[in-house]
Formats: C-alpha cells, sequence, structure tokens
C-alpha cells in the first residue's frame, strides 16, 4: 500500500512542477498531508467491474517508467487489499444509472476514512468499465483527475467532449458540470478533492 501512496504522491509532485489547472490543489495536497504518516488497512471489498477489467486497465498504463504506469503496477500489487466501493445504488429505477452503477467503483486511499488519514483532502482511484457513461454531474468539491490506464472521453461544462488516456490531467471548478465516456477500453483514474470533502454529488439533467 506504502508504495501506491508514493506513486500518487508522485503524480501530484510531477503537476505542481509541470503545472497546469490543477497546480493550486496540488501544491494544497503536498503541503497539506502528511504522506508518511502510518497506514491503516481496510477491510478489502471488491466489485464485478473490478474483478473483470481492473487488470486491463492497468495494462494500458503508458510508457514504463511513467508516472501512470508507476501507479498501474502498485495498484496491480495490492489489488487484493483495497477497499472498493459503488455508486448510485439506489438508482435502479434509472436505466442510465443503473448501467452506470454496475460498472463503475471507486476506492479511497486518503482523506478522513481512508488507508492515509487526513482531514484536508480526499484522493483514490476510480475504475470505469467500458461502454460506460457516465452522465453529467457536479459538486462543490475542486476536483483534479490523472488518468492512469484505458481511455475514454470527458466532457466539463459546455466545452466539447475531448479524448484522454494515460498520463493526461483534467481540472474542475467547484460546481464545474462533468461527464465521461469510456469506449472500447475501460479507464482507471486518480481522483483528488482539495475542499468540500462532504459534497454531494448531484445528477444534472436537461
Amino acid at each position: 500500500m506504502r508504495k501506491l501512496i508514493d506513486a500518487i504522491e508522485g503524480i501530484l509532485t510531477a503537476t505542481a512542477i509541470s503545472g497546469g489547472g490543477s497546480t493550486e490543489a496540488v501544491n494544497f495536497a503536498l503541503k497539506k498531508v502528511n504522506w508518511k504518516t502510518r497506514l491503516i488497512a481496510p477491510e478489502p471489498l471488491s466489485q464485478p467491474v473490478v474483478d473483470a477489467q481492473l487488470d486491463a486497465a492497468c495494462a494500458i498504463s503508458g510508457q514504463y517508467g511513467s508516472n501512470p504506469h508507476m501507479i498501474a503496477e502498485a495498484v496491480l500489487a495490492v489489488k487484493d487489499e483495497l477497499r472498493w466501493e459503488t455508486v448510485y445504488e439506489d438508482r435502479e429505477d434509472e436505466p442510465d444509472m443503473a448501467a452506470f452503477s454496475r460498472n463503475f467503483s471507486y476506492t479511497s486511499l486518503i482523506g478522513p476514512d481512508a488507508p492515509l488519514r487526513t482531514d484536508k483532502i480526499a484522493a483514490g482511484l476510480s475504475l470505469q468499465g467500458r461502454d460506460t457513461y457516465y452522465p453529467p454531474h457536479a459538486h462543490q468539491a475542486v476536483e483534479s483527475y490523472w488518468i492512469v490506464g484505458g481511455d475514454g472521453d470527458w466532457k466539463v461544462g459546455i466545452e466539447p467532449w475531448f479524448p484522454v488516456r494515460p498520463g493526461d490531467a483534467i481540472f474542475h471548478e467547484t460546481g464545474a458540470r462533468h461527464a465521461m465516456q469510456t469506449n472500447a477500453e475501460p479507464m482507471l483514474a486518480v481522483w483528488l478533492w482539495t475542499s468540500h470533502l462532504d459534497s454531494d454529488l448531484v445528477i444534472v439533467r436537461g
């Protein structure tokens, strides 16, 4: 688990050096978190989409030695130790949400109830299965994403859809509407919240 936390710290450090929309968020995370604190092992839990597609996403993680590749290798080394959760299980009456819920999972690695405990940020991994649409949604949390494995398409606000692949970073201001679509491959990403850690995710219809 420590190797995975170190790899996430590494991708944040690289972002702080290279700049971009997430620079302020990653500098906050790097400064406010004690990255070497003792880790607390979670009670492991997997999900069908993780069992079926995590390995495939990690296999498409960019150049050997890159930050995405190192994260993917670290994930595979501890995949049986992680606690993967589902979302929107209470919306089975909505076909698009039911399909999404079955094909998406996340694990918290840093945060108030995560292996690395802190009340300053929340961070972890998300896995979106093949041919899966995450409908437009928003939250108060300032959010950053880094694509680790696989690929897909992304939309922020009213801007056009754009493709993403390992190494790409995406930044969402508070309240920004965003959506994701995978195609032939699943998509594994690191996510980071640096404000409003208890904010709800709201699906935006219309």
